[in-house]
């Protein structure tokens, strides 16, 4: 008797230490395939660094980093990737083509200057001249686009993925214009001092408009409610602590972008921290969703009416993430 209520105790403890190391695979065996736009760059810290807390946390991120925005938006919509950050105008419009696809939040907030030889003083100068941007349907064709509009010009448009190529570009003399990330505008004007200035600072005029946003189809939202708002707490944490300790940029930044230049780090650093560009709160509200539809639809890269609020964003994980640790002011 002794010996069969040993044995089945044994096999019990058996069973059970299997089950937990099985659970614990199945736990760290959790994957979500990210999507990005092109090569990672300081905007894509605080998401880098997220993956490694939820790898702690048994989820597993595994990025790809494609060369064009539309690429990125394609394997999310194919189910190549199950998350993605793109231009939140390359989302708006892949909803306007009735793809399945939701903004859940926001990556980086508009960054973007329009960098030019200090010998343009006003942007009606720029009608025939070479002005580049990333791609179509991104939030650089928007601005640019936008720009024409407003001032009623006709620049000779170039396309040109990636804004460290554009600003390469724009010192070699092979365009007279192109919006840049914060980086990139650093770099100009410390490679060419006196040559180069900026002539519009879109982040400044306009604050409300949506930057690089992170997105999921509407059906992995629903079926994976849990991982999702895993991934948005990680991240918002990691927003917030670079918003109580800033050096946590320069920190990582060699660590994570080796090749990255050191002398433009604390520059670049200093200018997000400015413009407040990782938004702790996940920066998918409705009145700046709502501004950024209607500037996208004065653009003329949207049709008026033709995408909501409601049909682009899906802010459902984000509010709970939000209800959970509490919203910062």
């Amino acid at each position: 008797m002794t010996k069969t209520f040993a044995r089945s105790s044994a096999l019990l403890l058996m069973m059970l230490t299997l089950g937990f190391l099985c659970g614990g695979e199945a736990q760290a065996q959790k994957k979500v395939r990210f999507a990005y736009p092109s090569s990672a760059d300081m905007g894509d810290i605080p998401s880098l660094l997220a993956w490694e807390q939820l790898k702690k946390q048994g989820i597993e991120v595994i990025p790809t980093f494609f060369p064009k925005t539309d690429l990125a938006v394609q394997a999310v919509v194919a189910g190549e990737a199950d998350m993605g950050s793109a231009a939140g105008i390359a989302v708006v419009k892949a909803v306007e083509s009735g793809m399945n696809v939701r903004i859940i939040g926001e990556q980086v907030r508009n960054e973007w200057q329009l960098v030019t030889p200090v010998s343009f003083k006003d942007p009606k100068q720029l009608d025939g001249k070479r002005v580049g941007y990333h791609a179509p349907i991104t939030v650089t064709e928007a601005l640019v686009k936008w720009m024409a509009n407003h001032y009623k010009i006709t620049p000779n448009w170039m396309i040109i993925p990636g804004s460290e190529v554009r600003a390469e570009a724009l010192m070699r003399g092979q365009l007279d214009a192109t919006p840049a990330e914060i980086g990139d505008v650093l770099n100009i004007l410390q490679a060419k001092p006196g040559q180069f200035h900026v002539l519009i600072s879109y982040a400044k005029i306009f604050p409300q408009l949506i930057g690089s946003m992170y997105f999921a189809r509407a059906d992995y939202v629903q079926k994976n409610a849990a991982i999702v708002e895993s991934v948005l707490e990680a991240i918002l944490k990691v927003h917030r602590s670079i918003e109580e300790r800033p050096g946590l940029v320069k920190e990582n930044t060699l660590k994570l972008l080796p090749e990255t230049k050191p002398e433009l780090i604390d520059a670049t650093a200093a200018a997000y921290k400015e413009l407040r560009i990782w938004d702790i709160n996940g920066g998918a509200g409705k009145d700046r969703g709502e501004a950024s539809i209607k500037f996208f639809e004065e653009s003329g890269l949207l049709k008026k009416g033709a995408v909501s609020y409601q049909q682009a964003f899906d802010t459902g994980p984000l509010d709970k993430v939000l209800k959970k640790i509490g919203r910062k002011g």
